[in-house]
């Protein structure tokens, strides 16, 4: 009995190096794989869309290995095209965003973003972003005591926040548009025919309506839907005074 339990782990032995071989040589093949994505960035209007930025993230499981980066960028040239060399095998989801246009992030509206897949049988993907055109929103300041100017970045929880949040819960920043002596010009890009909530929400200022008609000092949701093909007309928010609660 002993004759055969010797036996066995020396037969067991081939066995498990054959299995350990198998699994070695295909840890080697997913490290050593390297596959590209390539593409171009275009507008449903057909436009080709340049100086975009294209991010690319692997989505999980990760394969296992040293390799930590999840995440990669480029910005789309002529023709709207860009490309992404040295990627490792799995799947990736595809996020674009234009600076200052009205271009809207597939990753931020609609969830649609598209998704590729690289793998020893497919080790080359190609394909095409088309983006939809959203509308800009104008959010006017009136700041005719210039309390912004005076508090905020000097004054401890002078804050304003105008924004709102996105379909993928992201929560988009109003931007600056242009300041004047009696206020301020932001604005934001919305899809057409969504309904969103803009976010005005300042524990310092005091703020009221385009009325006159005070808000209160907690967060004030504002609807916004913007029909297809029509320039939404500006919100209007008045800051009447500033200090504690």
């Amino acid at each position: 009995m002993v004759g055969d339990a010797v036996k066995g782990r020396f037969m067991k032995g081939p066995a498990l190096l054959l299995i350990c071989a198998s699994a070695c040589l295909a840890q080697q093949r997913r490290t050593s794989f390297t596959g590209t994505i390539t593409g171009t960035l275009t507008g449903d209007d057909r436009t080709s869309i340049v100086g975009g930025y294209v991010s690319l993230h692997l989505l999980p499981p990760h394969p296992p290995g040293r390799r930590r980066q999840t995440e990669w960028n480029a910005l789309s040239g002529a023709g709207g095209y860009f490309r992404f060399d040295g990627l490792p095998e799995g799947r990736y989801r595809l996020c674009a965003q234009v600076p200052r246009s009205t271009w809207l992030n597939p990753c931020e509206w609609g969830l649609q973003a598209p998704v590729a897949a690289l793998s020893g049988l497919q080790p080359f993907v190609s394909l095409s972003m088309v983006l939809k055109k959203g509308a800009v929103v104008p959010i006017r300041l009136e700041d005719t005591g210039r309390l912004l100017f005076q508090h905020e970045g000097r004054t401890p929880g002078a804050h304003l926040l105008l924004g709102l949040g996105s379909d993928a819960g992201t929560f988009r920043i109003a931007s600056l548009a242009s300041e004047d002596g009696t206020g301020r010009n932001h604005q934001i890009v919305v899809p057409f025919n969504s309904p969103v909530k803009l976010v005005v929400f300042s524990s310092f200022f005091r703020l009221a309506d385009a009325a006159g008609l005070p808000l209160p000092r907690t967060a004030v949701t504002i609807p916004i839907t913007v029909p297809a093909g029509q320039q939404p007309a500006a919100i209007r928010i008045r800051v009447t005074g500033g200090g504690p609660p």
